[in-house]
């Protein structure tokens, strides 16, 4: 364990064959003949549980990142969807909290929209986050698939992995601006001659 330690360092990528499978993880034999644990949680971005062990099979050769060593504990923490850029990451790159996007509905139910907004990233609408104006209480008498809705994106749940939306925070968000816009157009421009004006007075009063 120690030898491994002192050859290897996290974020290398290993390789090895699958010695076996649990429900928890799967455990790839290294050099030094250790096993190292790619638990479900590191298999892949979009598939959790249970399940996504089930496409592996004992003696399969995989290629790993390393996430940890510890030798004292003789624990190697292993990750599969390090290899793999997060979809979901990505776009919160590019498009980070607060800002408004554009997604096409994918599914409607009465309490929530789901919209796909690029490949592997979807969000989610509840339906009382729909309107800024009047409240609705059913989604499916508002919003029809294939619709294409504008909402701020708000957070994101780390469990679903999908962004929450909201169509009514972005229509505040502009109604508040363009008051503000508005606002300052009606707010009377100080003119040279009001200046000149101001200063004479001044004179006089002096």
């Amino acid at each position: 364990w120690h030898q491994f330690a002192s050859q290897h360092a996290k974020g290398e990528k290993v390789k090895g064959k699958i010695r076996s499978i649990t429900d928890f993880g799967i455990f790839i034999g290294l050099t030094g003949d250790i096993d190292g644990l790619v638990h479900v949680s590191d298999i892949s971005w979009d598939e959790t549980g249970e399940e996504v062990v089930k496409q592996f099979k004992k003696g399969q050769e995989l290629e790993a990142v390393i996430l940890s060593i510890d030798a004292e504990r003789e624990r190697i923490s292993l990750g599969l969807k390090q290899l793999q850029v997060d979809a979901l990451s990505q776009y919160l790159e590019a498009h980070p909290k607060g800002e408004s996007v554009q997604g096409v509905v994918t599914a409607v139910e009465p309490k929530s929209v789901t919209v796909s907004l690029a490949d592997d990233v979807e969000g989610t609408i509840r339906v009382n986050e729909l309107s800024a104006d009047e409240p609705i209480e059913d989604a499916t008498q508002a919003v029809k698939l294939g619709e294409t809705l504008e909402a701020r994106i708000m957070g994101v749940d780390k469990k679903t992995r999908m962004l929450t939306l909201s169509v009514k925070a972005k229509d505040a968000a502009e109604q508040a601006a363009a008051l503000k816009k508005a606002k300052e157009s009606m707010e009377p421009a100080t003119t040279l001659g009001d200046l000149l004006k101001e200063k004479m007075m001044h004179r006089d009063a002096e």
